[in-house]
C-alpha cells in the first residue's frame, strides 16, 4: 500500500528559521522576488509597472504589510499548486512560462513569511481570465481557499500579499525597518519599487548599477559609504559570458590568508548575501568584491552559491582579471603598486609563487626580512648571490654574526619566501640562490691566526670534554661582533637528535627503549657546534692558565648563553645545568669577596 508523506508545517518553518535562512529579514527579499517574477511573467506590457509595498500601522493591533504587483496573477489550480505545495517552483513546473528570466527557483519563498507572521493572505487574479482567488495560510499548516465573486478582491490582474506581524516581531514590519530591508535586498533592481507609508510614497529601486561607468575615485567613495570601510583601490570587473559586472575593492589592511572571504553578490540585481565565500581564487584574499551576475546558481537559502562548473569558470575569470589589473598597474601607477605591495605582500607572494610573469613583474617590490633589515628582492639581488636561512630558527642563530660581517642573509622562514627565492633563477637569468645552514656559517668564519692556533687547539680539547654530554662540538674562530663570545649552530639533524635525546630522558620504560632504537637508526649527522670567538677577552683568558672547575663553569655559561641568544629552548638537563652553573658563579664571587 502506498502512502503520502505528511508534512508538519510548523516543523518546516522552524527548520527554515534555524538552518536555512540566517535571518527572518529575508521575508522582504522573498516577497519582492515573487512580485518581480510575476511581472516578468506577464511580459512586455508590464515592463514599466512597479512593485508597491505598503506599511499599515494599526493602533492597538500588530502592523500589517502588503506587497502588490500587476503581474501575471494566479488561477485557482495554480494557487493549489504553488502556495499549498512545499517546494513546487513556478519556474520549474513552467506554470508561469519557461523562457522568462526569473529571480526565484525553489518554490519555498513564501514560507519565509512565516518567520515573522502566523498569518499570510494572498489575493490574486490571473491575466488568463477566470475568477479571482483568495488564499489564507496559517503557520499551523492549514489554509483556506475560495473563489471570489465579481467585484470582490482585485479588479485587475495581479497579486497582493498581506502579512501580519507575529507578537514579538512587530519591529520587522515597521516602516523604517521595511525601508532598510528593501534597499538592502532589492535596491539594485531595475524594476521600480514604491514604498508607501503614513509619511508618503518613495521610490527605492529602479536605478542604474552604482558602479557602472564610474572612475576610481567615485568607486572608492561609493565603496566606503556602502561597505563601511576605506579601500586602497577599486578594480572594475566584467565577465560578459557570465552576465557579471561589479568592482573589486583592495583592502587597506592585510587579512589572514586563512580568513573567510566575504563578498557581496547580487543575482539578477537581487542581493544574495554580503558574505559569499568561494567566488575568488584563494590567493585573492586581499580584495573584497561586489558583483551582480545572471549565470550563477544560488543555494536553496539564496545566501550562498552552488558549486558547479559555472562557478569554477567565473572564479578563474575573476582571477585572470585581477592578475591583468596588477600587471597593468606597474606601468600606469608604480607608486600605487608599491603601496599595495607594502600592505599585501603575503597575498602577492602567494600569487607570484605560481605565476612566472607576476614573479618577474613584482620581484622589484616584494619585501623580505634580512640580517641587514627589511629589503626588497631587488636590493638583495644587487648585493650578489642570494643567501637565505630556510627556517626562522636557523636565521636567529646566524643573524647576529651575519649582520656584523655585513652578510646579507634572508630569513626565508615565512610563508612563500623560500619558494619564491628558489624560483628566482627560473625567471631572472643570472641570479644565484643558496641556502645557508648554521653549520655552513661556522665553516666560513675566519680561523685564528697561525701564532694562536696552538692555544686555540688546546682550548678546544678542554671544552669538548665539558660539552660532550650535550652532543655539542667546539670550534674556535674569529668573527664579529667582538662583543659576542660564542655562537651555537645546529642543523636540522642535530636539532632532531637533541630533542629525541631529551625525550628519552623523561620517557617511561616502554617508550625509552623505542626512542633509543629510533635514535640508533638515524643517519650520522654533524653535531651541534659551540663556536668560541677568539676576539672576545673571556675566550682568550680561558686559553690561559685556568683551573678545571673555573673552565667548566665558564664553558657551561657560554654554552647556555649561546642557546638563549639563538632562541633555543632549554631542555631538562640544560635547565639543571643553568642552576648549577649559576650556583657556582655565586659561590665563587662570595669567596672572592
Amino acid at each position: 500500500m502506498r502512502h503520502s508523506f505528511q508534512v508538519d508545517l510548523r516543523g518546516v518553518v522552524d527548520l527554515l528559521s534555524a538552518h536555512l535562512y540566517s535571518s527572518p529579514d529575508v521575508y522582504v527579499r522573498e516577497l519582492v522576488q515573487n512580485a518581480v517574477d510575476a511581472l516578468a511573467a506577464r511580459g512586455p506590457e508590464a515592463d514599466d509597472r512597479p512593485v508597491v509595498i505598503e506599511c499599515h500601522e494599526r493602533p492597538g493591533g500588530p502592523p500589517l504589510l502588503s506587497v502588490e504587483d500587476e503581474g501575471v496573477g494566479l488561477t485557482v489550480p495554480e494557487v493549489h499548486e504553488l502556495l499549498a505545495t512545499i517546494g513546487s517552483s513556478s519556474k520549474r513546473d513552467g506554470l508561469l512560462g519557461p523562457d522568462v528570466d526569473y529571480l526565484g527557483r525553489f518554490g519555498i519563498g513564501l514560507l519565509s513569511c512565516f518567520l515573522v507572521s502566523d498569518d499570510i493572505r494572498v489575493v490574486s487574479r490571473s491575466v488568463r481570465g477566470g475568477p479571482g482567488v483568495s488564499w489564507r495560510g496559517h503557520s499551523d499548516g492549514t489554509y483556506e481557499l475560495r473563489e471570489l465573486a465579481d467585484g470582490e478582491g482585485r479588479a485587475t490582474p495581479g497579486t497582493t500579499v498581506w502579512v501580519t506581524a507575529r507578537p514579538g516581531l512587530e519591529d520587522r514590519l515597521h516602516a523604517a525597518t521595511v525601508r532598510q530591508l528593501v534597499r538592502r535586498y532589492a535596491g539594485l533592481l531595475a524594476r521600480p519599487i514604491l514604498l508607501r507609508t503614513s509619511a508618503g510614497e518613495e521610490r527605492l529601486a529602479g536605478r542604474p548599477l552604482p558602479w557602472a561607468g564610474q572612475d576610481t575615485e567615485r568607486l572608492l567613495a561609493w565603496g566606503e559609504a556602502e561597505l563601511g570601510e576605506r579601500f586602497l583601490d577599486a578594480v572594475p570587473l566584467g565577465l560578459p559570458a557570465a552576465g557579471l559586472t561589479g568592482v573589486a575593492f583592495v583592502l587597506s589592511t592585510s587579512p589572514s590568508p586563512s580568513s573567510r572571504q566575504r563578498h557581496r553578490v547580487h543575482l539578477k540585481r537581487m542581493l544574495l548575501s554580503d558574505a559569499v565565500d568561494g567566488l575568488l581564487p584563494d590567493w585573492a584574499f586581499f580584495v573584497r568584491v561586489v558583483v551582480d551576475t545572471s549565470a550563477l546558481q544560488p543555494l536553496a537559502s539564496r545566501e550562498g552559491l552552488y558549486e558547479d562548473a559555472t562557478l569554477a569558470a567565473v572564479r578563474e575569470g575573476l582571477g585572470t582579471a585581477l592578475r591583468s589589473w596588477l600587471a597593468g598597474l606597474a606601468d600606469r601607477d608604480p607608486q600605487r603598486l608599491q603601496r599595495l605591495v607594502r600592505v599585501h605582500a603575503l597575498a602577492l607572494k602567494a600569487l607570484a609563487v605560481h605565476d612566472d610573469e607576476l614573479l618577474r613583474l613584482f620581484a622589484p617590490w616584494l619585501p623580505v626580512d634580512t640580517s641587514l633589515g627589511r629589503m626588497t628582492l631587488t636590493e638583495v639581488m644587487a648585493r650578489g648571490p642570494v643567501r637565505y636561512a630556510g627556517t626562522a630558527e636557523d636565521f636567529s642563530q646566524m643573524a647576529q654574526v651575519a649582520t656584523a660581517e655585513s652578510i646579507c642573509l634572508v630569513n626565508a622562514g615565512y610563508t612563500y619566501d623560500e619558494e619564491l627565492l628558489l624560483r628566482l633563477p627560473d625567471v631572472l637569468p643570472g641570479v644565484d640562490v643558496e641556502r645557508v645552514d648554521p653549520e655552513d656559517l661556522a665553516a666560513v668564519l675566519r680561523p685564528v691566526i697561525a701564532a694562536d692556533q696552538a692555544g686555540a687547539a688546546a682550548l678546544v680539547a678542554r671544552c669538548r670534554t665539558v660539552l660532550a654530554p650535550f652532543s655539542c662540538d667546539v670550534e674556535v674562530r674569529e668573527f664579529s661582533p667582538a662583543s659576542l663570545p660564542s655562537l651555537y649552530t645546529a642543523g636540522d639533524g642535530a636539532r632532531f637528535a637533541r630533542e629525541l635525546d631529551e625525550t628519552r630522558q623523561v620517557a617511561d620504560s616502554f617508550w625509552g627503549p623505542m626512542l633509543g632504537r629510533i635514535a640508533a637508526a638515524q643517519p650520522v649527522s654533524r653535531e651541534a657546534t659551540l663556536v668560541l670567538n677568539w676576539r672576545h677577552p673571556v675566550v682568550r683568558r680561558l686559553a690561559g692558565q685556568v683551573g678545571g672547575d673555573a673552565l667548566r663553569t665558564a664553558v657551561e655559561v657560554l654554552y647556555l648563553q649561546a642557546l638563549l641568544l639563538g632562541r633555543h629552548p632549554l631542555r631538562g638537563r640544560e635547565t639543571t645545568l643553568l642552576s648549577g652553573a649559576l650556583g657556582r658563579l655565586i659561590e665563587g664571587s662570595l669567596h672572592g669577596a
